[in-house]
C-alpha cells in the first residue's frame, strides 16, 4: 500500500502485515467492526504515515475526507498533528517503517490512536515539552502504550463538558 494511503476500506493487510480489523481498539476483548447499519455521523480513519514532516498533514487530510465534526475538528487536529510530530522527531524510525494513525469520530466524540515501533517513553518519568502539555489540558483524557512499540492515544469528548464555556466567559 502507497505511503499515506487512507487504508479504512482496505481489504489486505496493512504495512506491518495486521489487518484493518485487528487494527481497531477492542472493548472487552472483542475487535470492533464497522457495520452498515452504523450512522453516517461515525467513522473510522486508518492510516498508514511516513515518518516525514508530512504526516501530521496526511492524517490531517483523511480525517477531513471522513467528516470530523466542526465543534471538535480544531482540537482533535491540532493534539494529533502534535502526537505524530512526536513520533516522526522522536521515534527513531527508519524510511521504510511507518507510523498507524487511527481514529474513531463520532458526532461529540474522537479517539485517535498513533502507533509505531520505537521505544516511546513513560509520560510520569517524561519531561513535558509542549505537545504533551497541549494533550494533558485539551483531551478529555490521553494515554501511553509501550508493550508493542509505542502507541499513544487520546480522546475529546464534548459529551464530557470539558468544552462548555464557563458562564462569564465572552466569545
Amino acid at each position: 500500500m502507497p505511503a499515506g494511503q487512507d487504508a479504512a476500506n482496505a481489504d489486505g493487510p496493512t504495512v506491518d502485515g495486521r489487518s484493518p480489523e485487528r487494527m481497531r481498539p477492542r472493548e472487552g476483548g472483542q475487535p470492533a467492526t464497522m457495520s452498515s447499519s452504523m450512522p453516517s455521523a461515525q467513522a473510522d480513519v486508518l492510516v498508514a504515515l511516513e515518518p516525514r514532516p508530512e504526516a501530521a498533514r496526511t492524517a490531517r487530510r483523511a480525517l477531513d475526507r471522513h467528516g470530523i465534526p466542526e465543534d471538535i475538528a480544531h482540537t482533535v487536529s491540532l493534539l494529533a498533528t502534535e502526537v505524530i510530530a512526536n513520533a516522526v522527531r522522536h521515534a527513531g524510525l527508519r524510511p521504510s517503517e511507518r507510523i498507524v494513525f487511527f481514529a474513531h469520530v463520532e458526532d461529540d466524540y474522537a479517539r485517535i490512536e498513533v502507533a509505531d515501533t520505537g521505544a516511546g517513553f513513560d509520560p510520569d518519568a517524561a519531561e513535558f515539552g509542549f505537545g504533551l502539555r497541549l494533550l494533558d489540558k485539551l483531551a478529555s483524557a490521553w494515554g501511553v502504550d509501550r508493550s508493542r512499540g509505542c502507541r499513544v492515544w487520546f480522546e475529546v469528548d464534548r459529551r464530557s463538558h470539558r468544552f462548555r464555556r464557563s458562564p462569564g466567559a465572552r466569545g
